[in-house]
């Protein structure tokens, strides 16, 4: 099997990812999701609580709630993964994913249900 590099980044990433604007909360606390996969997120709001403390902080885990699009209200549990306080951003991978959260982000990430409505 033969495999083709086109491009090179420093990303561990394994999985695809959407870009997506989506407000959600991360243990109550309002984030936004900015890419979304299978397995994991990016977000925007991690911050400084103290001189010495982020949030959210490596390794932690949480439960990361978000509405679709169709207002399905989907609740995840997530490990974050990595914070970057100085940009505001962190991801996380998630730690448990029932089927039907599954079947939400498989929707986000193909764009099923917005391909059906351009189609009609």
């Amino acid at each position: 099997m033969a495999t083709r590099i086109v491009g090179s980044t420093n990303e561990r990433r394994r999985d695809r990812r959407r870009d997506i604007v989506m407000e959600s909360t991360l243990d109550g606390q309002p984030i936004y999701i900015v890419d979304i996969g299978l397995s994991g997120f990016g977000a925007e709001g991690a911050r400084m609580e103290t001189k010495d403390l982020s949030w959210p902080m490596e390794g932690q885990r949480s439960e990361l709630r978000f509405t679709d699009y169709k207002g399905r209200e989907t609740l995840i549990l997530v490990q974050i993964t990595n914070v970057f306080v100085a940009e505001e951003r962190f991801g996380g991978k998630f730690y448990e994913l029932p089927g039907d959260a599954f079947d939400v982000i498989q929707d986000l990430v193909m764009l099923r249900d917005l391909r059906r409505a351009a189609a009609e």
